[in-house]
């Protein structure tokens, strides 16, 4: 699978490539591949011990976005990325790593405060693709303890320098990743990107 997006990603920054400086006018479409990293946490009730211990946890993000302006102040877009979520936390003395791979549908309005600066706030749906826990080296499946769906709010601000956007979102997540009897755990993530931004 990552094989397959490293070619589609190849493909339309090829495409990109050909294309001519993004400009904001009214009705304008946009598109853009992206890849960064995600930051991931955990947040919720459950049982625990006073030793356990909360970490953050990186991944991978990489998708496409395509934008729509509704004015040169105001533009509206939708994705669809593949994020690698989860948390880690030290309990006595395991380590236990939770991997929650999901694919995103984020719709933001974008609101161009200055020129290149764009304040974002949405709504993001996400499915979850698989999810396993790892303690030690050992690896769990437990999608079948997890919700399939997952809902968030994204917020964030993102810079352009060119065709080359930089993006950076908080995506707070109101669904439960896991939600059991004294057990309801959220996924919390921040989102870092760059993506190449082209005119269609």
């Amino acid at each position: 699978m990552r094989k397959i997006l490293l070619a589609a990603v190849m493909v339309l920054m090829t495409i990109a490539t050909q294309a001519q400086n993004t400009q904001r006018e009214n009705g304008t479409f946009t598109l853009q591949p992206k890849a960064g990293v995600s930051v991931g946490y955990l947040t919720g009730e459950w049982v625990s011990a006073p030793e356990e211990k909360k970490k953050l946890i990186a991944g991978i993000v990489i998708g496409v976005e395509g934008e729509y302006y509704a004015a040169k102040w105001l533009g509206i877009s939708a994705g669809v990325n593949y994020a690698m979520q989860g948390w880690r936390f030290d309990y006595m003395d395991q380590s236990v790593i939770t991997r929650l791979n999901y694919m995103n549908f984020p719709i933001t309005g974008n609101i161009y405060i200055l020129k290149g600066l764009a304040l974002k706030t949405g709504v993001q749906f996400g499915v979850l693709l698989n999810a396993k826990n790892r303690v030690d080296r050992d690896d769990e499946n437990i999608k079948d303890d997890c919700n399939k769906f997952c809902f968030s709010f994204p917020l964030g601000l993102s810079y352009e320098s060119g065709n080359f956007v930089f993006d950076a979102r908080y995506n707070f997540a109101v669904s439960n990743a896991i939600d059991r009897v004294n057990e309801r755990k959220r996924s919390q993530m921040i989102q870092m990107t760059v993506g190449y931004k082209f005119a269609l």
